[in-house]
């Protein structure tokens, strides 16, 4: 249910009066920033959980068990954690309140087993209904089939060839392991080499190619086929020419594999071992996510590493430590998000002034600066000339893989711990490490620029949509917003950033505006790539445009804004919240705003509107700043309150992988309540002005 366009009173069901005081917008924030101070580290950093659902753990087990790694220790807490996830139907999906997926249903049930669970159980048998009712294992994705594949569960043959030999093409080549974006990259790299080999580990019953483990998952276990990709006369129908060839030379590839050890493999092998070797970060983990991390160890393990080798013994250790337990069990996380974390905080305690000079913010903005990455060692330096330093990464240690996203938020946050912050180097390096890293078409994207082969998305290996990085509203609207502070404090009697600093800017931005402008949906909404959905993406547009509406002569960035506020407004809930479903990511897909009401993308929708111009005492706003303090009922027992927010409103990539970010319920709606204030008391003094003049 949605308020009618353009309705200031459309709001219904609970009890909204609008009358909402400064004084309980005061006590909200007081309550919430002595939760978040509370989960501060010593060193001043925050880092939240990063729950993606049961396959991160589940890959653990597969990998320790074919790495003969004893996790019985902490067996029953894994199998707690598994267990917690699974649905009334017997599945496991791929975020909370998200249908079953047969893939995370597959590999939770092989965790389960290797964890002692017996198919005989309540909960597998359950699992295993809905598994066949779902086609069984001749259904699951191409990354559970390597998984499966390496216990003999199915035939190699089931996946499709990716040869070493790409490791050894030009870093500018089409074909080039850097034309595919950095997060699927770090996963192909160590499978060139699990490829080559095609291990087949043991499992509890023994060590076979055809391993009969998990045969009570196969519609016809004597066959076991299961093909991949979309058929030859599928393709044909479509006049898919590129579909075609791809599938050719995959089919080629097949029937020249018994030729692959060949001096030119050989020489693939050790490049690739080389490049992994010299991207083990100091603290001995590989990537920044697990899934790359791990086949990293073991693509080494597999080239005559043994786990008493420093790189293979300092990964295993490391990786202890991204392991999450609390009451629902243990588990590994997919990755780790410090950085974004401690950057997002500091902005929500910082904005509008706030405790800027706090001991516990100076901390954290030192904490901060000591993660910004400086030397020519990155993979974004191998394809891209003379790009700047200063950036940041997403995790405590990454340092070959900054990225854009996490850039600009630190420089955002930065900026509002310290407004002197452009005179000063780490904000200039990581402002000019964020301005080179546009894309042709004037956007950016959120780890590489350029990024965007559309012609690999027929690749029989992508049947996750994961191969490219293109431009994104959200992300360009972040840096939007930072070249806008740059040519804002141009003329600032402090603070001032360097005159070619401000040209760059300025050219940026002329080119990124026509950029959002051509990526404006026809109700006025943007994309969210990277948070769920159109409300956040929206709102990360409309904050960038926000300063060059003022700095404009024509009207149009504005009239951009207000069809955005517009669509805002729109879909705001009954209750006074904002909320979207994953299944706005579907094809097709569910009405844009359409979901229950949550406390992260309530957040963004009242940070878009206020930032859109809409005044604090509009019901639209005053409504959703309602919710918000109605909603904060989590205590920490130590004074502090915060927000509950179970679906995950984070996207890795849409239709595939959702994350939760666990300090968005944090740091967002203390962001907006902060916002709220600022603009609340300048509105009264504006009309305190008006009734003098009057």
């Amino acid at each position: 249910m949605e308020k009618e366009a353009g309705s200031k009173d459309a709001v219904t069901g609970n009890q909204i009066d609008g009358g909402v005081t400064s004084l309980d917008v005061a006590h909200a924030l007081l309550r919430a920033d002595r939760y978040a101070f509370n989960l501060q580290h010593e060193d001043g950093h925050w880092c939240g959980e990063f729950a993606t659902g049961a396959f991160p753990t589940a890959e653990y087990v597969f990998f320790s068990q074919a790495c003969g790694i004893d996790i019985s220790e902490d067996a029953a807490a894994f199998r707690k954690h598994v267990l917690s996830l699974q649905l009334p139907n017997g599945s496991w999906s791929l975020a909370p309140d998200h249908p079953g997926d047969v893939s995370m249903s597959a590999e939770a049930y092989l965790a389960l087993r290797l964890l002692d669970l017996t198919p005989e159980s309540k909960e597998l048998q359950l699992a295993r209904s809905f598994i066949l009712g779902a086609g069984g294992i001749a259904k699951v994705r191409v990354l559970t089939r390597i998984f499966f594949a390496q216990f003999g569960l199915v035939p190699w043959d089931a996946v499709p060839q990716i040869p070493a030999e790409l490791m050894l093409l030009p870093a500018k080549s089409p074909f080039s392991i850097y034309s595919i974006w950095v997060a699927a990259r770090l996963s192909v790299v160590p499978l060139l080499i699990i490829r080559h080999h095609e291990p087949v580990y043991a499992l509890p019953n023994g060590t076979s190619h055809s391993n009969d483990f998990l045969d009570e998952l196969w519609l016809d276990p004597k066959t076991k086929t299961a093909p991949y990709g979309k058929p030859y006369m599928e393709l044909l129908k479509k006049y898919d020419s590129l579909g075609l060839i791809f599938k050719a030379v995959d089919h080629l590839m097949y029937a020249f594999k018994r030729f692959r050890n060949t001096p030119l493999r050989y020489l693939a092998r050790k490049k690739i071992v080389k490049w992994m070797l010299e991207r083990q970060n100091a603290d001995g983990s590989w990537f920044g996510y697990v899934t790359g991390y791990q086949f990293a160890m073991q693509a080494l393990l597999l080239e005559g590493f043994t786990t008493e080798d420093a790189p293979i013994r300092r990964g295993l250790s490391t990786m202890q430590s991204w392991m999450w337990e609390d009451q629902d069990g243990k588990r590994i996380q997919l990755s780790n998000s410090p950085v974004w974390d401690t950057a997002m905080m500091v902005k929500a305690l910082c904005s509008e002034g706030a405790y800027r000079n706090d001991e516990r913010v100076n901390r954290a903005a030192s904490w901060l600066k000591s993660h910004q990455l400086f030397g020519p060692r990155t993979d974004l330096a191998q394809y891209i000339s003379h790009l700047p330093d200063g950036g940041f990464s997403f995790e405590y240690d990454n340092p070959w893989y900054p990225d854009v996203d996490d850039s600009a938020a630190v420089a955002l946050s930065l900026l509002d711990q310290d407004p002197d912050a452009f005179e000063k180097y780490p904000l200039i390096r990581v402002t000019e490490f964020c301005l080179a890293m546009q894309n042709a078409d004037g956007g950016w994207s959120a780890f590489d620029r350029d990024s965007d082969p559309v012609w690999l998305h027929k690749s029989p290996f992508n049947d996750m949509d994961n191969l490219c990085d293109p431009s994104t509203a959200d992300v360009t609207g972040r840096v939007l917003e930072l070249c806008g502070l740059v040519i804002q404090h141009a003329n600032a009697a402090a603070g001032r950033p360097p005159p070619d600093l401000i040209a760059k800017a300025r050219w940026a931005a002329s080119r990124a505006i026509p950029l959002l402008a051509s990526q404006q949906e026809a109700d006025g909404s943007w994309w969210g790539r990277w948070g769920v959905n159109y409300v956040f993406g929206t709102c990360n547009a409309i904050g960038g445009l926000a300063l060059f509406a003022q700095m404009e002569r024509n009207g149009s960035i504005t009239a951009m804004i207000k069809r955005g506020a517009a669509f805002l407004a729109r879909v705001q809930h009954v209750d006074g919240g904002w909320g979207e479903s994953y299944a706005t990511y579907d094809i097709p897909p569910a009405p844009p705003g359409s979901g229950p009401s949550l406390p992260s993308p309530t957040a963004w929708a009242i940070l878009g509107l206020l930032a859109a111009g809409t005044a604090c005492d509009d019901r639209t706003v005053s409504s959703g700043i309602h919710w918000l303090l109605r909603e904060q009922t989590l205590g920490d027992g130590k004074g502090g309150l915060t927000w509950m927010e179970r679906p995950h409103t984070g996207v890795g990539f849409p239709r595939k992988l959702y994350i939760g970010y666990k300090m968005y319920q944090n740091y967002f709606p203390m962001l907006a309540l902060r916002r709220y204030m600022s603009v609340a008391a300048a509105q009264e003094v504006e009309d305190g002005r008006q009734i003098l003049q009057d």
